[in-house]
């Protein structure tokens, strides 16, 4: 069985492209990561909590609202939904486990945190924020850019062009925050693998809104435990390691499963094109 979620012309005011999926991400970082920092540039030395609402509420809500307007006018379908893969044939089931494990793994992260030292204000203030950063970044990510890859691509070139530019998108925050060449590359990678995951998160469950909710998690959790306003000091943060081996078990297996979906997809694509083929052979027949 072939996922017919893919967005049709007949339906669309402009027919998706791939171009314009990577200006939208473009915009977005524009915003997220240049607006934000300089914006978060302009509060008090040591006031982190009106630093992080300077630079995520502001900017990310004007990116949202604007990507929203954007789907909206353009009726693009297969932004927010699509047929869950393991309703197709054959079912992968085993693809289950990947949202599986990316949706504990930040659940874990929640002893990394000193609550009694976190004020309520806080805690609210940065759950509201990284919310922001999950929908904004799965909406252009794995919404508008996967359906302008998957108008005229297969499955392999979507995953592998959502995930990848993922990773790079991160890297102009780190300009700002001065991280080392070494740290961006490995940033780079790890987001990249993490982009696959998100990209499994929407295909097995067919819902955008569960990647928005397991990346605000992760970002939210992130966040507490590093005590830093930005992401980019976040990731750098010595509160995020971690010995437990449980947590490093998941993360492994986090990390094969996602490498093993590769020829998954490949072999989707292959499948696809075969079904393809026999149509157009049994319409001229």
């Amino acid at each position: 069985m072939i996922d017919s979620s893919h967005p049709t012309a007949a339906t669309a005011r402009v027919k998706p492209a791939l171009w314009m999926g990577l200006v939208a991400v473009v915009f977005y970082v524009f915003l997220a990561a240049v607006v934000g920092n300089l914006l978060g540039g302009l509060a008090p030395e040591g006031d982190d909590n009106l630093e992080f609402v300077l630079s995520h509420y502001i900017p990310l809500v004007i990116g949202i609202g604007a990507g929203l307007l954007f789907i909206r006018w353009a009726g693009w379908r297969g932004i927010w939904t699509e047929q869950p893969t393991p309703t197709l044939r054959p079912r992968r089931y085993w693809l289950i486990a990947i949202p599986v494990l990316a949706a504990l793994l930040p659940l874990s992260g929640f002893t990394n945190v000193a609550w009694a030292d976190v004020a309520i204000t806080t805690v609210l203030i940065i759950g509201v924020g990284t919310l922001l950063v999950g929908l904004g970044e799965e909406l252009y990510l794995r919404g508008i850019l996967l359906v302008t890859v998957r108008e005229r691509h297969g499955e392999l070139a979507t995953l592998l062009i959502t995930s990848v530019t993922f990773g790079l998108a991160h890297v102009v925050g780190d300009l700002f925050t001065g991280a080392p060449l070494g740290f961006v590359l490995f940033q780079v990678s790890a987001l990249s693998m993490s982009g696959i995951a998100y990209y499994w998160i929407r295909r097995v469950t067919g819902r955008l809104w569960v990647g928005v909710l397991v990346h605000a998690v992760s970002d939210w959790v992130l966040y507490l435990a590093a005590g830093a306003p930005s992401g980019g000091h976040s990731l750098r943060s010595d509160a995020l390691t971690t010995t437990e081996s449980i947590t490093a078990t998941a993360q492994i297996l986090l990390l094969v499963f996602c490498a093993v979906s590769i020829i998954s997809v490949i072999l989707e694509d292959r499948r696809n094109r075969r079904s393809r083929q026999d149509s157009a052979v049994t319409a001229t027949t």
